[in-house]
């Protein structure tokens, strides 16, 4: 009996001491996975981050675009302003110089006249004197001895008219001559005044034109530098949604690896064994955008659309497909306020854009099929209310539509 007894102490110390190291390295093993399990929700912070970063930047450059855009066409404005003020310029020269041309031929029209009248009174003067010299051959006489020199006092009254006569023509004469003197000076003065102004013009419209013509070239200058800019915003573009799908690529493999150590934690059973899942929503709904590549309503670029949107009134109910294991509850980039459930045998549903407050299960939960989980809003990149459902095999998206009832 004591024999008994102290083999059985034996046996229970034994137990005990064996116990106690596994045990101990049970602890030691969660401690790894729990330490594993905080790097990676580290990084897929990190990755959050970066993500929303591309993202912001994407917007910023989009936005900066959009201004060079409008700063380009207001200098192209400009341009066609300035062209425009230099077709003006040289339309005032050219009508400038139409006066001045037909000034000048009204001058020498004047002028013409003016020496074909000289002329005349010239030849009449000639004349005069032929007539005295007829009448007394002794040499050239003066009107008054014509008049003293008749012969009868009819003779006198005849002298007298023609004298008179020869009198008013040459008064008549001299007048006209005054006129164009006066009138050749007149036009002189104008045509000095408007060459003048045809110099001053001139001078004007080369400095004028000077300057256009520089403004012009620093603004073409300008256009090439908003045309070189927008090309190198539409490059870093291209890098930041790069950027942003390598950060969802690395979130979801982050997000599958923290499944898989959450699940080897805490030995969660496989939830889903087949069949259909359950209808994330059960108020009135209608699916507004199916599963494949489109042209996304914001980023207005081609691509997968990786689950179905279901438009929803704001605040509607949304309920797990399956039971199993919450591993994402928080905003997450694009999908705003975001929910991903582990249902086991790699299959994974999400749930996104639920509204401000929405999410209404934490992350590590245990919940049920049907379970009322979140509730539909516009959080994230969205254009409208409704719920963004996944479903994920072993990490890949694909269509939802044939595992739903």
């Amino acid at each position: 009996m004591r024999k008994k007894w102290l083999l059985t102490l034996v046996l229970f110390v034994a137990v005990a001491v064996i116990a106690q190291p596994l045990a101990g390295h049970a602890q030691s093993e969660l401690d790894k996975i729990n330490e594993q399990i905080r790097r990676l929700q580290q990084q897929m912070k990190k990755a959050e981050q970066d993500k929303k970063n591309a993202e912001r930047t994407r917007e910023s450059l989009k936005q900066r675009i959009q201004e060079l855009e409008a700063q380009k066409a207001t200098t192209r404005e400009e341009i066609d302003d300035l062209l425009a003020r230099i077709e003006v310029v040289n339309a005032q020269l050219l009508k400038t110089q139409q006066r001045i041309t037909e000034t000048e031929d009204k001058l020498r029209v004047i002028g013409e006249e003016l020496e074909n009248t000289i002329r005349r009174k010239e030849k009449q003067d000639e004349l005069l004197q032929s007539r005295i010299r007829l009448l007394y051959m002794d040499g050239a006489v003066s009107y008054l001895d014509v008049l003293l020199n008749a012969t009868s006092f009819a003779d006198f009254l005849e002298r007298f008219d023609a004298i008179r006569l020869i009198m008013a023509q040459d008064r008549n004469m001299l007048d006209r001559i005054r006129d164009y003197e006066k009138l050749v000076k007149e036009k002189q003065a104008q045509r000095d005044a408007e060459l003048a102004e045809l110099r001053n013009l001139y001078a004007e419209r080369s400095a004028r034109l000077e300057e256009l013509e520089q403004r012009e070239r620093e603004k073409e200058v300008m256009i090439a530098s908003y045309n070189r800019q927008i090309a190198e915003s539409k490059e870093r573009i291209e890098e930041t949604e790069e950027i942003s799908e390598e950060a969802e690529r690395l979130l979801w493999k982050l997000a599958n690896e923290v499944s898989r150590l959450e699940a080897q934690k805490k030995s969660y059973r496989n939830h889903y064994t087949g069949g259909k899942l359950a209808f994330p929503l059960k108020d009135d709904y209608y699916i507004s955008s199916n599963y494949g590549y489109r042209t996304h309503p914001i980023y207005k670029t081609r691509r997968l659309h990786a689950g179905v949107d279901l438009a929803a009134p704001n605040g509607t109910p949304v309920y797990a497909a399956e039971s199993g294991v919450v591993t994402v509850a928080q905003s997450w980039s694009g999908y705003g306020n975001c929910i991903i459930i582990d249902h086991g045998g790699g299959l994974m549903t999400l749930y996104a854009h639920l509204k401000p407050g929405g999410i209404l299960v934490e992350k590590g939960e245990q919940v049920k099929r049907g379970q009322k989980i979140g509730l539909v809003g516009m959080t994230g990149t969205a254009t409208g209310y409704h719920l963004h459902f996944e479903v994920r095999k072993n990490g890949e998206p694909v269509d939802p539509m044939p595992y739903l009832k």
